[in-house]
């Protein structure tokens, strides 16, 4: 009876620690930030009371927090260096894109083991999406601040 006044969430929302994972990253070393990119979108989606991807439009807001924005020639002193700078916007959100729905369907693709056992976030699972077709809106920034993390936020629009 109650069931007709529930309404199902239109927002999953979470923040991860670290850089956003670039595209086309599902073989690479790399592989580890899809990990936790994608069991933050599943823990999000689950605490939203979601069961199963979205099947209709979405907007995607994105905002990438770093200590290095904008200074592209900074010399920077190895991998690990804090004021790396984080890319470019257009990267960051492609691979977002990407890590919301399942991977490609290409026979060449190789997949880390870091997925091996990760049934539930591995790279055929529609997390959040199906199809980043579905992104309809997309809006983005990188933002300065002492400390590389990124917030995402995925609305179903109807």
């Amino acid at each position: 009876m109650f069931g007709k006044f529930l309404k199902k969430s239109t927002r999953i929302e979470f923040s991860v620690v670290g850089k956003p994972p670039k595209k086309s990253q599902w073989g690479t070393d790399d592989a580890h930030l899809i990990v936790k990119f994608r069991e933050s979108a599943l823990n999000a989606r689950k605490n939203a009371g979601i069961n199963e991807c979205y099947d209709g439009p979405v907007k995607l807001n994105l905002i990438v927090y770093a200590p290095n924005i904008v200074n592209i020639d900074y010399k920077q002193t190895g991998d690990d260096d804090p004021q790396k700078f984080i890319g470019d916007l257009d990267s960051l959100v492609a691979g977002v894109c990407e890590y919301l729905q399942p991977a490609p369907t290409n026979p060449d693709l190789e997949i880390h083991s870091v997925f091996n056992g990760r049934d539930e976030i591995g790279p055929t699972v529609p997390l959040i999406i199906k199809n980043d077709a579905q992104i309809i809106e997309i809006n983005a920034k990188k933002e300065l601040d002492d400390t590389l993390h990124y917030h995402v936020k995925i609305t179903q629009l109807f």
